[in-house]
């Protein structure tokens, strides 16, 4: 298996890795002690992989109920003097903003690596966010890696760097690094154990304003060596090409796309390139380098124009004539991932190249024509399904109207047809808030927010106690499947297991729920549709804060728990002279394990998992359960 690699201590060796096991890999050949995340797409898998090797490798690694904890939790390792990395995804560096600038001045002592994983596109994100943004707000070194075999080796430099400089280094990568495979070549496994000790120093580890008075300056000095270490790093590589009038800097993944495209437009030998792994600070002799030898120079960088900002900034102040072209000039595109593609294309107009097939546009429409569309879905037997009906359900019976706040997680997907089940969703715990608000704006109707487990413990608490103190009239629906369940099925406070596989206490809702102030707390399980609709309905109509927790576990895992103890599923069948072909469990529940043919209603015996909510739903009790 892929995870198997990450331990073998073989220097030399081959080996294919997905990029986000790449970099985990990295991490242990650095040396690294402390492990910390909370799950997001599209960086799950490196504390994911590390989980499973922790023992092992010598690794403490953890999922931590949200990323501003993980963030300190390895902060504070570091602080003791051992490697420590937190990984998540460009919006978890929202939530670790306020610590991980502070850590810049307080600097750090053992390496601190922070791997963020954007997503430009965005494919699994509510937005496309550049975090390299904050590596400039927070003045510290990050790091692109331009393929998955510097993806491994970046993580070393980063620790050596950290320590170097005693700054944090960010490491960003995107989906095309985190989630593709390559060969890499195995370093050897670090035997790097260091005792923590944490030697007390109030002027540097307490941050009053006095004391981040005197750090401030320090730190500037430290991003000043910062970039002049970039100036020297082999991650970069100018290639100047005599005569050459157009030159490009590739940044990270990107440099890829430019040598593909050079391959393709055979102009290899008629482009100057600069590749850029040191992101931040820059490397301005480089790149100043680059600028005076040729006219034009294009940027291409996912996903602002923050490189091509600060080129275009140099090339003023030095007064140099050359021509500078991106995304900001739109020359590439302003929003969405790159590919190849595109870079292609925008090289060969630059070039005045012509391209000899097919423009990839064309192509791409091409495929995009065979291709047959579905709508997301909620897999066959999920609770949460049965759990949007019975709140719509509920609504109808108090018949007032509603609006459903919704909340980040695999529920979010209760927003495709025939759901329709939300009527927002921004971010982690903001569900619970912005009920809230629309109550005290004067709202009349019902408002219902929907949350996760995990997304609850990791932000739902403190706008719950905020209802509670300020008599917000809401009632908060807490969806408990027992795992972090979107992003590969994490475990979470409800799971009664760690990332290391030790069984730990489960932590309920409910008795969380009660210690906010909440009078009002009914469990139910969603798959008992009528009690469930009933308990929602009591609930919108309590004069006071309400919650109800629908828990039954994920069916993915209690289909994986029924197999390991040989128990079979009993899937549900139509009884084809009963059904009138209403359509009603098609139209209010969309159970992809259900289909409509020859004018009645047909179930899938291999995709039905037995739940029986259908036959719940339908009004002639024409579905029931194979004997």
């Amino acid at each position: 298996m892929e995870v198997d690699l990450l331990t073998l201590d073989a220097p030399g060796q081959r080996v294919l890795m997905m990029g986000n096991v790449a970099i985990a890999r990295g991490a242990i050949e650095a040396g690294v002690q402390v492990a910390t995340s909370y799950p997001g797409t599209p960086s799950s898998e490196i504390i994911g992989s590390l989980c499973q090797v922790a023992r092992q490798a010598g690794v403490y690694v953890e999922w931590s109920t949200n990323e501003m904890v993980a963030f300190e939790i390895a902060f504070a390792a570091s602080l003791a003097g051992v490697r420590s990395m937190m990984a998540c995804k460009h919006l978890g560096v929202n939530w670790i903003a306020d610590p991980f600038l502070v850590s810049a001045y307080t600097g750090v002592n053992g390496g601190l690596v922070i791997v963020v994983a954007d997503d430009p596109h965005p494919y699994s994100s509510q937005n496309a966010e550049d975090t390299r943004y904050y590596a400039k707000l927070a003045k510290i070194p990050c790091l692109e890696p331009s393929d998955i075999q510097e993806a491994k080796d970046v993580m070393i430099v980063a620790f050596e760097l950290s320590e170097t400089l005693q700054l944090p280094v960010m490491v960003r990568i995107t989906p095309r690094i985190a989630h593709t495979r390559g060969v890499v070549v195995l370093g050897p496994v670090s035997r790097l154990r260091r005792k923590a000790r944490f030697e007390k120093d109030s002027t540097r580890y307490v941050m009053i304003a006095s004391n981040t008075r005197n750090r401030h300056p320090w730190l500037n000095k430290q991003y000043a060596k910062a970039a002049e270490l970039a100036e020297s790093s082999q991650l970069n590589r100018l290639e100047l090409v005599p005569g050459a009038t157009v030159g490009v800097i590739g940044c990270g993944l990107s440099y890829g796309y430019v040598q593909e495209a050079l391959h393709l437009l055979g102009a290899k030998n008629r482009v100057s390139t600069l590749k850029l792994v040191t992101v931040n600070p820059l490397p301005t002799h480089l790149i100043c380098e680059l600028l005076s030898s040729v006219n034009t120079v294009l940027i291409v960088e996912e996903i602002e124009p923050i490189i091509e900002t600060d080129v275009r900034s140099l090339t003023q102040g030095l007064g140099l004539n050359a021509e500078i072209m991106g995304r900001l000039t739109n020359d590439l595109p302003r929003e969405f991932e790159l590919t190849p593609d595109v870079v292609t294309m925008v090289l060969a107009k630059i070039l005045k190249t012509p391209l000899n097939n097919a423009t990839p546009n064309e192509v791409i429409n091409e495929i995009n024509d065979l291709v047959i569309r579905r709508t997301p879905f909620l897999c066959a037997g999920c609770p949460h399904r049965a759990s949007y009906y019975a709140i719509k359900q509920a609504l109808k019976k108090v018949n007032r109207g509603g609006i459903v706040t919704g909340d980040r997680g695999c529920y979010n997907q209760g927003i495709h047809p025939p759901l329709k089940a939300i009527d927002t969703c921004i971010c982690m715990g903001a569900s619970i808030a912005m009920a809230c608000g629309f109550s005290q704006a004067g709202i009349e109707e019902p408002v219902v927010a929907v949350i996760g487990d995990s997304t609850f413990f990791h932000a739902g608490i403190p706008a719950l106690i905020n209802a509670v103190y300020n008599h917000a009239k809401v009632a908060v629906i807490i969806l408990d499947n027992g795992w972090t369940a979107m992003t590969g099925h994490q475990p979470n406070p409800t799971t009664g297991i760690t990332a290391m596989g030790e069984l730990t206490k489960i932590l309920k809702p409910e008795d969380l729920v009660k210690a906010c102030g909440i009078d009002h707390v009914k469990v139910v399980d969603p798959y008992d549709i009528k009690a469930t609709i009933d308990v929602i309905a009591e609930a919108i109509n309590h004069p006071e804060p309400s919650v109800v927790v629908c828990r039954h576990l994920c069916t993915i895992q209690e289909l994986r728990a029924m197999k390991l103890k040989r128990i079979k599923t009993t899937p549900y069948t139509v009884n084809i002279d009963k059904c009138n072909g209403c359509k009603l469990c098609l139209s209010q529940l969309g159970c992809p394990a259900s289909v409509f043919e020859n004018g009645k209603v047909k179930i899938d015996t291999y995709t039905c998992v037995g739940c029986g909510v259908c036959a719940q739903v339908c009004p002639v009790g024409a579905i029931k359960g194979v004997s």
